[in-house]
Order: C-alpha cells, then structure tokens, then sequence
C-alpha cells in the first residue's frame, strides 16, 4: 500500500471526454478566450513610463552615452540576472556607451551588492551603476556608492524593506503606484528601461525577457503572458548569436514555454550554479561566431557538471538524513555551493519534509532551505534568526548562514519547534480515461505549453519497472487491455516499492513520446497510490543496502530474522499492508535449537561446565549469537539454569519436557513461517496475506 504524497483535489468531478480536455484546461486558468490569451502582443505590455522615474532614468543614461561616461550593469547570476545583464548591456552597447557589466562571485560575495563590492566599483572609477534584478535590498552598498558622487539607477522586482537604498532612481513595479500589473521579472524591468533608452519596443530583446520570466517562474498572466507569446516568435526567428546556439545544441522538438523551462533556462542557469555566469552572458551578448561557438561548448560543459555535480551533493545529502527530524538539517563540506538549493528541493520531495541543506566552509555553513506542503521556512528561520548570521526568502525557499559550531543547536531548536502542518494539496485538472486520449489533444497542450495541467488516470496495472540512466524509472503500465509508459525523473523510489501487478493510481501529466520515428502517449509522474496490500520480492536480490534505503517507512521487512525477532509475527500482518520479502539474514540451523537430540547434546557440554556465559556458548559450540539466545531462554523455562550475576550454571536436573518451554513451542511456529517465506511463490504468499489481512 503506498499513500500519496499529497491530497489530491480535482478541479472538475467526473471523467472528462477527450474533446472537452483543452477547453476545460483553459477554463481552470480562468483562460476565457485562448485564442486571445495566446495571442496577446505588444497591445498588452504596458509602457515602460508607467514605471515612476523611468523618465528620469532614461535622462540619466542618455547623457552618460553623450558623455561617454563609465557605466557598469550590476547584475546577478541566475536566469533572470543573467538576461538582465545581456538586455541592458546589449541597447546600452548599441547605442554607443562606455558600458561594462559585472556579477557576483557565488561562493565568495553571495547574493547581490556588498561593501567589497562597492568598495571595487568606486575604486574601478564609473560614473554611473545600473543595477539588474537586484539592489533593492542594498542599502548600505548603494548609499555608499551615491555619497561616492556615483549615481546608481536601482532596477529590481524583489521584496523590499520599509527603507530604501538612497539610488538616484529606482525603477520597481511594486514602488510605481501608476503601474497596473506589478508581479514581473528583474528582466522585464530591464527591458522595460532598454525600451525607453531606444524609442521604440525592442522586439528583438524580446526572447531574453520571455526567458528570464519563464525561469523566475512569474505567473503567467497579462503582460508576462504577452512578452512569452512575442518571445517565443522572436526566438524562432533571432537574431541573438548566443541564443542561435543554444537552440541548436538542444535538439528540441518544439519551442515552447516547456522547452525553455526544462532546457533552455537550466543551462543558462548552470554556468551561473557553478560561478561562470560571466559565460553565458558573454555568450548572450557576443556578436563573434568563433566566440560563440567556444562558448557554447563551455556552456554545454558547465551544464553537465551541473548535473553531476547535483547527483553526488543529492548522494551525501541522502546519507546524511535522520528519519527521526521533522526538519532534515544536512550539513557538508563535500556539498558543491551551486546545487544545493536543487538537493534541498529533491530532499524535501523525497521525505516530505522542509529540508535545509548547508554546505560547510571553515567556519562558516551556507545554504537553502526548501520547504515541503503549506508550512513556512521562513517563519522557521524567523524563530531561529539568533543562530544565523543572515537569511532571506520566501514561505516555500530560503537561503541562509550561520556559524558551524551552531549547525547542531539550529538543527535541535528546528525539531523543537510546533509546526503546523497541512497536508499538502495537489491540485488536478481532471479524471481522463487513457483509451480516450489523442495524440492530438496533448499535441495541442504541448503547443500551447501547458506542462502544468495534471490528470488523474486510475486503476493501471503495473506490467514492467525499469531503471532508465541512473535515477529515472520507467513504468509499463497496463489499462484495459492498452499498455502506456510512465516516467518519474531523478527519483527511484518507485522502482523499489512497485511490484508487477500492483495496481495505481497515478497523477501526472501527457507528453507524447517519440522513437524511432514511433509516437506513443506517455505519463509524466507526479504522484501516485496504490490502496491495496503489496508484497514485493526481493528474496533473490544480492545487494539490499539500496532496496532497504529506498523503501517507504511503512514498509515492513520480511525475512527470518523479523520473524525470529517479532514476538508475535500475526501482528504485523494485522497492522501493515506493505510488505517487502528479504533474503534470509540469519540462516539459522533450527536442528540445533528444535531437535531433543542437539539440545542434550547442548545441555551435556554445558553441564561439564562450572559456569558460562552466552559467548562461552557460541564460542565452545561454535553457534550463532542468535541460537545461544534462544538456547539460554529454552533451558530457562526448561529450569536447567542457574543465573548468577554475570554468568550461568546447570542445575542438577536429567529431565524435562521441551513442549513446557514457550520459546520452544513458539520456534517450531516461527521455523514453519519462515519454511513458508522461502518456500512458497510470491503469489500464494501475497494471496495468503491479502486473504487474511488485506484491506
């Protein structure tokens, strides 16, 4: 029996027809006229003079370019930093200033400015700053470039406090009470400033602002909903060099919001997660053929490193968990700084558990914070703040330091703490029947980028499991006489706790699957149940280190040593429904400890004995810890023994009736059941259960 993860909340009741999919998936995005909504263009973005002090901004710039003045693009070195820096970089280029940009370095200066930093861009001698998607909560930095006679113009779309940096100007959705749609990107404020330094919309800047706002995951709606539609034109058509590059080393099959969520924007972001952002930026703005293609073969690189790099800090971060936490606090100095915000995701995922993972350097631990369901990581930190020396973030992700030698007090006031917690929800779009499904309808879904729509599929049958690379599994799933394939990515756990011929539940979403110029609807794997008791047999596997470390909690071993160890073995079979069949563990000789034979011969040697203890017994007789126990509690009850206080003798007794022992009684039970175990099919011993103690 496996729980969801999540509650699951339909949106609509029933089991919806294939021809009525799109349209009710439009209508649960409050989408009421899709082809309106997916062809919003320019006549939704909103002008760029909305923004308080864009005029005052732009006059600024204008007369640095006129005065070739030094001007410097602060960004930083995430997708949507990224695209900040080469947007502005790329109108301020073209229109003949003296421009340079730069971003922190993530392992050394963190997030945004800092006084090293502005220390630098004073010393470095600009005359102006512009700061992308950051700087609004730089206040010491930004005043003390300002008291500098440097002027900053602030751009960014973060949370911002009750004081403000004293910039020249600041350009803010949410400061401009004149701007009517106030959730965009840092990117989108950039090219809203790259806008009004041109005259005219720059169209062909397009694709960079609809990539940062698809990676910052900004809800799709109004203006960002219009800069993806007229995006996603001007990438078919670029004229970026970078961009060209990258499309073209990332064999896609369409190029749509989906595409550059899961491809484009992470390996923009890669290079940014291993402290080369410079990279792609470079890459971003450079008109040098030759210069992109070195690029972009650093960049290639850069992602797969990324991902290696992911796996092994995943690895660790894995050895490292204590089911017993409530908050899994997992601290490294083997963990790489750029991943960990992905491992603390995954972690969570994994445990269902807020999840904080902090990589160890000297002195000083820094990290992210992912939290799992409804419940605030940031009100946790809020709670420990006297710990950290800094943190920020949001309800679901945080990033945080502190000093190593608070990590163990962090992680103990964490697990002290009352959390409330809601079970997580899931919302799904709708029950489908997989017989109804066309190729055509998740083609259109797919090229209308809906990747979030999630279906309820029930009643699969599991038919195969595979391990496809190293962390993915494949499910061959049977329905009503019709086989699909379903997909969970970086995640094992179904492998190990799916059996064939289990039967699921799943929640997912549809992809098509093409192979060998073969087309095949495919289930994306969000979530899943199976409600009905499990035995899975693992009795002929050689390693079980990795089965038992993957297994669910309410799994329940079974092997010889369980039902040696299990006093009642009936019990477990009552109260679990899960079950996983193990190779015998102890491999215990029971002619030692059931036949009268052995046991007189025991019983002789002993007697000879003026006193033993337990290993005297195991050593003397060569017999296993376990048996020398279950021999000690025989003779006992048999009242063949003597205790002493740390040793036993023999009474002088010469007969006895081994049925008046319980242990005795209790063991031929117990050998019967584990006969049974390793002798019986995995069908009649799952048939037996389910008869008995199923639900």
């Amino acid at each position: 029996m496996i729980k969801s993860k999540y509650l699951w909340k339909k949106q609509i009741e029933g089991i919806v027809k294939d021809k009525d999919i799109f349209e009710l998936i439009n209508k649960n995005r409050d989408i009421h006229d899709h082809e309106a909504f997916f062809s919003m263009g320019i006549e939704a973005i909103h002008s760029p003079y909305l923004l308080k002090d864009m005029d005052k901004a732009v006059e600024r710039i204008k007369k640095a370019i006129e005065d070739k003045e030094k001007i410097l693009i602060f960004g930083d070195y995430d997708c949507d930093g990224i695209t900040s820096v080469a947007i502005m970089y790329r109108v301020l280029s073209n229109a003949g200033a003296n421009v340079d940009y730069r971003i922190p370095d993530r392992f050394t200066d963190g997030y945004g400015l800092n006084l090293d930093i502005a220390n630098d861009i004073v010393d470095d001698g600009y005359n102006l700053i512009i700061t992308v998607d950051n700087g609004i909560s730089s206040i010491e930095e930004i005043n003390f470039i300002q008291e500098h006679k440097i002027d900053v113009i602030l751009t960014d779309h973060h949370e911002f406090k009750e004081t403000l940096p004293k910039a020249y100007t600041i350009l803010h959705s949410k400061l401009s009470d004149n701007y009517p749609f106030k959730e965009i990107a840092g990117c989108m404020v950039a090219f809203k400033l790259a806008w009004a330094i041109k005259g005219e919309f720059p169209e062909e800047l397009s694709d960079l602002a609809m990539i940062g706002t698809i990676a910052d995951l900004m809800p799709l709606e109004a203006e960002n909903q219009a800069i993806v539609n007229i995006g996603l034109k001007q990438l078919k058509k670029t004229t970026n060099l970078g961009l060209r590059k990258i499309l073209n080393y990332s064999d896609l099959d369409i190029v749509n919001q989906t595409s550059i969520a899961f491809q484009i924007a992470p390996k923009i972001n890669s290079s940014g997660r291993l402290n080369k952002g410079g990279l792609a930026i470079e890459l971003l703005i450079t008109e040098d053929i030759k210069k992109a293609n070195d690029l972009i073969l650093k960049i290639e690189e850069n992602h797969i490193l990324r991902k290696k790099h992911t796996e092994r800090s995943f690895a660790i971060a894995e050895n490292l968990v204590n089911h017993l936490d409530q908050v899994l606090v997992l601290g490294s100095d083997k963990f790489h700084e750029g991943v960990v915000g992905i491992c603390a995701q995954r972690i969570s995922e994994k445990y269902q558990k807020p999840t904080i993972v902090l990589t160890i350097d000297g002195d000083v631990a820094k990290g992210s914070a992912r939290t799992f369901g409804q419940i605030s990581i940031l009100n946790m930190l809020k709670k420990t703040e006297d710990l950290l020396e800094r943190f920020g973030g949001h309800d679901q992700a945080a990033g945080m330091q502190l000093k190593v030698e608070n990590i163990n007090a962090f992680r103990k006031r964490l697990n002290q703490l009352d959390i409330e917690d809601n079970e997580p929800e899931l919302n799904i779009d709708m029950e489908i029947d997989l017989r109804d499904i066309t190729k055509d309808t998740i083609q259109r879904l797919q090229e209308k980028s809906f990747h979030t729509a999630l279906f309820l599929m029930k009643g699969l049958r599991v038919v195969r499991k595979q391990i496809i690379g190293k962390n993915h599994v494949k499910l061959s799933l049977e329905y009503e006489h019709q086989l699909f394939d379903a997909i969970k990515f970086n995640s094992l756990e179904y492998y190990y706790n799916l059996n064939e011929n289990d039967v699921i539940d799943v929640c997912g979403g549809l992809s098509i699957n093409r192979f060998r110029n073969k087309e095949s609807v495919q289930i994306m794997i969000n979530d899943l149940k199976c409600d009905h008791l499990q035995v899975i047999d693992y009795r002929h596997s050689v390693n079980t280190v990795d089965i038992q470390e993957n297994l669910y909690p309410e799994f329940v071993v079974l092997n010889d040593e369980t039902v040696i160890k299990t006093n009642e073995i009936k019990s477990i079979f009552e109260n679990h429904h899960s079950f996983a069949l193990f190779p015998k563990f102890l491999n215990i000789n029971f002619n030692q400890i059931i036949d009268r034979n052995e046991l007189l011969k025991v019983y002789m040697k002993l007697k000879k004995l003026p006193q033993f203890t337990k290993f005297d017994i195991m050593n003397i007789l060569s017999l296993q810890e376990e048996v020398a126990e279950i021999i000690i509690q025989i003779f006992d009850e048999l009242n063949f023994l003597k205790r002493h206080k740390n040793y036993y003798s023999i009474k002088d007794k010469n007969k006895a009736d081994l049925t008046q022992s319980s242990t005795y009684q209790l063991l031929l039970d117990k050998k019967k059941t584990i006969d049974w175990l390793y002798q019986s099919t995995n069908d009649k011993i799952n048939k037996y259960l389910e008869d008995h103690y199923g639900l």
